[in-house]
């Protein structure tokens, strides 16, 4: 199922770099196509890394800081603090298309730095 999600946006990246270019009335060169590629594959990649760091949990931590600053600083806060005593900590959510843009987007970066190189 990875395997399938990967490919959707593999196609997608493709698909966008080969249009924005007839949109904009530039002219269509293999150059043009990597340089595309490459900016798409990033943006994925950067997204990608984004989505895992807020799924590993690691603002979790500063959420439950503000809950419990506010809880105490707040006067229904420290009301609901004295009633409950604790706070739940916060989870971490999840998504499902993670590791696909993290995936497609590093082996479009990859690819086509690689083709730049060899290429030009």
């Amino acid at each position: 199922m990875k395997l399938f999600k990967v490919m959707i946006v593999t196609i997608c990246i493709l698909l966008c770099s080969l249009i924005y270019p007839l949109l904009s009335k530039q002219a269509i060169s293999l150059l043009t196509m990597i340089n595309y590629t490459f900016l798409l594959s990033l943006a994925c990649t950067i997204i990608g890394g984004l989505l895992f760091v807020v799924q590993g949990g690691f603002f979790n931590g500063i959420g439950y800081s503000f809950k419990r600053f506010f809880a105490r600083v707040s006067k229904n806060g420290a009301y609901a603090y004295e009633l409950d005593g604790n706070l739940e900590f916060i989870q971490a959510p999840t998504y499902s298309f993670t590791y696909p843009l993290l995936i497609a987007g590093t082996l479009g970066c990859l690819i086509t730095t690689i083709l730049s190189v060899v290429l030009y």
